[in-house]
C-alpha cells in the first residue's frame, strides 16, 4: 500500500484551487441540501459542491473500508444483481426478505462505529481526527440520507459484522447467502435448513446493528423450486436458468414494438400503465424513452442473453441508443 497521506494534503491535490481545506471543514451542511418527497420517500438532493465533497469522501476514505465482498453484491463496482442470484439457482428453497426502512435505520452511532473499526487500510494518515467531520457530511437528522451518494456505500460497511456472522452461520448450516441492499436471500438443498432462519437474522440484525432494525414481514417467504422462483426481479427455472420473468420481457417487447411503429399508441401505453408517475414537465413520449431506458438499462446487467435477442429483433443501433439515453 502507498504511504498515507494527510487529508488535507490529499484534498488539496484533489481540488487543487476551487475549494479550501478550510471551506471543507467549515461547510455548513445543512445549506447545502434540499429535500424532497417522492412516492412516500424522502430525498435528499445535495448541492453541487456537497456532490464534489461526498465524492472525494467515497474516493479517499470509503473506498477502502471494509465489507464482506463474498456476500455482498449492492453497490459496487463489476458486480450486479445477477451475480447475487446466481449462486442460488443450483439450490431448491429460497429465504427472501428485506429490511425495513433500510437508511433510515442507520443511525449517528452505527455510522461512528463502523468508522471507528473499519478504517485500518485507508490511506489517510489523520483519518482518526475527522469522524465526527465525516459523520457531518454523511448523516441527517441520524438516518443515511437517500439522496447522498454517501449513504449506499456506508450501508454496506454498516452491516460489515452482520453479514460476517450471517455468512458463518450459513457455511455452518450448508446454506448460500446474498444480500444486494436491503433485499437478503438465503437458499438450500433441504427446508430444515431453513427452520428459525428469520429469528435468527431478525437477532442478528439487534446484535450487530441497532435495536430498531427490523425485518420487512411483508416480503419475507420461503418458496421451492418448481413454484415460480422470483429473486430480485429475476427468475430462475427450474433447470437452474436465471432469466428474465415473462412479464417483463413482454412489456419490454411491446414498449420497443410500439416505439418503433406507432408514436400515439406508445404514448397510449404510457399513459395507461405508468400514469401515476410522470413528470408534469415531460411529455409522455419522452417520460416512455425514459422508462424504457431504465428497463433496459437494468436488463443489461440482469440478463446479458435476453439483450442480445432484444439486439437481433430490433436492431443493436436502437438498442444502444436508448442505453447511451441518445434516443430523441
Amino acid at each position: 500500500m502507498s504511504e498515507k497521506r494527510s487529508l488535507e494534503d490529499i484534498f488539496l491535490s484533489t481540488f487543487h484551487n476551487k475549494y479550501s481545506f478550510k471551506e471543507f471543514i467549515e461547510l455548513d451542511i445543512s445549506k447545502e441540501y434540499e429535500i424532497f418527497n417522492i412516492n412516500d420517500r424522502t430525498i435528499y438532493s445535495p448541492s453541487a459542491k456537497l456532490k464534489a465533497f461526498h465524492r472525494f469522501i467515497i474516493s479517499c476514505i470509503l473506498e477502502y473500508a471494509e465489507f464482506n465482498k463474498d456476500v455482498v453484491f449492492s453497490y459496487r463496482k463489476g458486480t450486479t444483481i445477477r451475480d447475487a442470484v446466481e449462486r442460488h439457482s443450483n439450490n431448491s428453497f429460497f429465504f427472501q426478505t428485506d429490511i425495513k426502512s433500510f437508511f433510515t435505520s442507520i443511525s449517528t452511532n452505527d455510522v461512528k462505529s463502523t468508522l471507528l473499526h473499519q478504517l485500518v487500510d485507508i490511506p489517510v494518515s489523520d483519518v482518526n481526527h475527522f469522524i465526527d467531520l465525516l459523520i457531518k457530511y454523511c448523516v441527517v437528522d441520524n438516518i443515511l440520507p437517500t439522496g447522498f451518494s454517501t449513504s449506499p456505500i456506508l450501508s454496506n460497511l454498516c452491516l460489515f459484522k452482520f453479514d460476517n456472522q450471517l455468512e458463518k452461520l450459513a457455511k455452518e448450516k450448508h446454506l448460500h447467502y446474498s444480500r444486494y441492499s436491503d433485499d437478503l436471500i438465503l437458499s438450500s438443498k433441504s427446508l430444515d435448513t431453513l427452520n428459525e432462519i428469520e429469528l435468527t437474522i431478525q437477532r442478528y440484525l439487534t446484535q450487530y446493528i441497532n435495536s430498531t432494525i427490523k425485518l420487512n414481514q411483508s416480503k419475507t417467504k420461503i418458496t421451492k423450486k418448481g413454484q415460480r422462483i422470483k429473486l430480485l426481479g429475476l427468475v430462475i427455472l427450474p433447470n437452474g436458468i436465471v432469466t428474465i420473468d415473462k412479464k417483463t420481457k413482454r412489456q419490454m417487447e411491446t414498449l420497443f414494438h410500439l416505439y418503433l411503429t406507432d408514436d400515439e399508441k406508445f404514448e397510449n401505453y404510457i399513459s395507461t400503465h405508468f400514469k401515476n408517475k410522470k413528470d408534469q414537465q415531460t411529455s409522455l413520449k419522452e417520460y416512455g424513452i425514459s422508462i424504457l431506458s431504465g428497463k433496459l438499462m437494468a436488463i443489461n446487467s440482469m440478463d446479458k442473453g435476453y439483450l442480445n435477442k432484444l439486439r437481433t429483433k430490433y436492431g443493436n443501433t436502437v438498442i444502444e441508443m436508448f442505453l447511451r439515453k441518445t434516443v430523441k
